[in-house]
């Protein structure tokens, strides 16, 4: 699961994905070899840099044929799950559509469905995101985040 809110005052995306750790940790060791050990004593020192790297290659947010840049806020392991805080580096447009690209897990696991909720003001575009589907575009115009 993917929450996206618009800061009002930049315009940029705020971004905290909900992971399976499990899940995510087998995913990046199957596509970097690299065993991450999140939340343990032999977490892999560079965890952070490899889950980024990951992430910016299966979460992409285009506007106007451009991607946007995305910076690595934290993360937070609860249970059995991660929670990983991005921020685009730019702010949106208000008056262009947002392309959402959300495939994580959908390499390892085909079946895989990413909820992703977009708050934009007042109001929350749903949408789930597969293999079939991994992409959708939204609007961000109207209460222009307010």
């Amino acid at each position: 699961m993917t929450q996206i809110d618009i800061n009002k005052e930049s315009r940029k995306l705020e971004i905290s994905s909900r992971i399976f750790t499990d899940d995510l940790q087998a995913a990046v060791l199957e596509k970097t070899g690299i065993k991450l050990g999140i939340g343990s004593a032999k977490e892999y020192p560079k965890a952070d840099s490899v889950l980024v790297n990951y992430l910016t290659s299966t979460l992409n947010f285009r506007q106007e044929g451009k991607n946007l840049d995305l910076i690595f806020i934290g993360k937070e392991i609860e249970a059995d799950v991660i929670w990983i805080y991005l921020e685009t580096k730019q702010g949106l447009n208000p008056d262009k559509p947002l392309e959402i690209t959300n495939s994580t897990l959908q390499d390892r696991f085909p079946d895989q469905k990413n909820l992703v909720n977009l708050k934009t003001g007042a109001k929350t575009i749903s949408q789930i995101h597969s293999r079939e589907h991994p992409t959708y575009t939204y609007t961000v115009t109207g209460d222009n985040g307010k």
